[in-house]
């Protein structure tokens, strides 16, 4: 089995502290499962929506009506959860994410899969962080591009927001015209109550360009995001959440109560869950 190299893992934990994120090279480079995820997206599409498809860069030339955008984008993102890509992609990668994290680990059981195309600010959910809508510090998000969007098409950062109070970045919360609770643009990740940043923290992100077989990581509380892709393809990228499985968070949300799924377990973990398991069916 591969054993991260410890002094690389250090480094990436100490960018991480300073600055709420880092990238990180995914296992097998070129031969990453990100590629083989690639390809099954592209032969969904050829199949199913978009016949004389090409590649993933070209969608937005054949898609640009937004209410079929959108029926196309639940129907690959059902594929793409029904498939356990996202899980897929971080078990690859689960030396490293146990080097970092511990191993008491659960995965997000449905990521989310973003499809962004260019000039279209409506495919975007905007600069935030995560903490403004529920979620926990102790969660990691891991943003896996299916396509090299450069500097122009990639999401963004503004370094160190991770560690500053909620107070510290004011927001101007207000209802979407096109978002309802409930509704599918919602469950594909789009939010129906936005809160928007101020001009001054909205201009202070930068892009941190990736190519397929790299993600970015980072803080739930750390500023980031997208509000238009400015390159000329399409952004398919799929951001997927691990938190420790002893972090004290809301294990269950509105989306999806089943939110989370085991992914590993320490064998300390495992012996203390049969014997409480144990003791409690001999109390009935």
């Amino acid at each position: 089995m591969h054993q991260p190299n410890m002094d690389h893992i250090d480094e990436l934990s100490q960018h991480f502290l300073r600055n709420g994120w880092f990238v990180l090279e995914l296992e097998k480079g070129e031969r990453s499962f990100v590629h083989e995820v690639r390809a099954a997206m592209l032969a969904e599409l050829q199949e199913k929506w978009v016949p004389g498809l090409k590649s993933l860069d070209e969608y937005h030339l054949h898609v640009e009506d937004d209410a079929r955008h959108i029926e196309i984008q639940a129907a690959l993102s059902s594929f793409y959860q029904a498939s356990e890509f996202g899980p897929k992609l971080i078990e690859e990668n689960l030396s490293f994410f146990k080097s970092l994290i511990g191993p008491d680990l659960h995965v997000q059981k449905f990521p989310y899969l973003r499809i962004a195309r260019p000039g279209k600010p409506q495919d975007n959910i905007g600069i935030h962080r995560d903490t403004h809508y529920g979620s926990s510090p102790f969660e990691l998000s891991v943003s896996i591009p299916f396509t090299d969007n450069g500097e122009l098409g990639s999401l963004g950062v503004v370094s160190g927001t991770h560690l500053m109070s909620e107070a510290a970045l004011p927001v101007t919360q207000f209802k979407s015209e096109d978002v309802e609770r409930g509704s599918v643009k919602h469950k594909l990740g789009f939010l129906y109550s936005p809160k928007l940043m101020s001009d001054e923290v909205r201009a202070s992100v930068t892009p941190v360009p990736l190519r397929p077989g790299q993600a970015l990581a980072f803080s739930l509380s750390l500023v980031h995001g997208q509000e238009v892709n400015r390159s000329a393809i399409t952004r398919f990228q799929s951001d997927i959440r691990v938190v420790n499985s002893m972090a004290p968070i809301q294990w269950e949300r509105s989306v999806h109560a089943d939110y989370y799924k085991p992914l590993c377990a320490s064998a300390l973990s495992q012996q203390a869950r049969i014997y409480l398991a144990a003791n409690q069916a001999a109390a009935e």
